[in-house]
């Protein structure tokens, strides 16, 4: 089966096309999280969060309801890039986060935009399974693999440098396929992206991982799968 590890939901249209992919949908604040609750289905999962985008405007407490709900706490992290949120306060929401992570027993998912390295330091001493979603940083990868992180591809796998290195260096057990949703895939390649194109995407991000690691295909896809199910259970085995 497809596995989309990382996903926002952008379009209606989607969920008939999302019908065969495995999908973990992400809130990352109450509104977006209370729609990704309902999404909920026989392959449709949830990871809820205060993305650090939101963290002047939402706290740990305003998302527990959602993360009580959710299979992953997520994304959360820090990002120095894409946002002027004061970074003492993503600081905060962060680390707190870390912390309900631990409490709850979930494992997180990680968004490190140029802050790669301080992120890296501050989960060393978490046990939880951490997931890395589309690493796109050319240091630091890894800080992380010594921590037996989980990876996804991002899908610009075939242009960005440091998407490739994650290629190349992730162990295959600890690697994943995501989409990060319709909107960023989108603006990875540049064009406009029909929800059809879900399938096509991950498939690409399978191809690319079993030729760096001289499979076939299908083994990616079920390794994918395998890996899934151990980040989601919690399991660093």
């Amino acid at each position: 089966m497809l596995i989309d590890a990382h996903a926002h939901f952008n379009r209606p249209d989607e969920l008939s096309a999302r019908a065969d992919v495995r999908t973990l949908f992400c809130g990352t604040n109450p509104e977006t999280a209370a729609e990704a609750l309902a999404l909920r289905g026989e392959y449709r999962l949830v990871s809820c969060g205060v993305h650090p985008w939101y963290a002047d405007r939402f706290t740990a407490a305003d998302m527990l309801p959602f993360i009580e709900e959710s299979v992953a706490l997520g994304e959360i992290g820090l990002d120095s890039v894409w946002t002027g949120v004061d970074m003492a306060v993503q600081r905060r929401a962060f680390l707190e986060q870390l912390d309900l992570a631990r409490q709850l027993g979930l494992p997180v998912i990680l968004h490190t935009k140029g802050m790669e390295g301080e992120i890296a330091k501050a989960i060393r001493p978490c046990a939880m399974p951490k997931l890395v979603h589309w690493y796109s940083c050319d240091d630091y990868l890894f800080d992380y693999l010594d921590q037996d992180c989980y990876f996804t591809v991002g899908p610009d796998y075939g242009t960005n440098s440091a998407v490739q290195a994650v290629l190349r260096h992730v162990p295959l057990d600890r690697i994943l396929t995501e989409t990060d949703g319709l909107d960023a895939v989108a603006w990875a390649l540049g064009r406009p992206v029909a929800s059809a194109e879900i399938d096509s995407v991950l498939r690409g991000e399978l191809v690319a991982i079993a030729r760096v690691h001289g499979i076939d295909p299908a083994k990616a896809e079920a390794k994918v799968e395998a890996n899934f199910e151990r980040f989601l259970k919690g399991s660093c085995a």
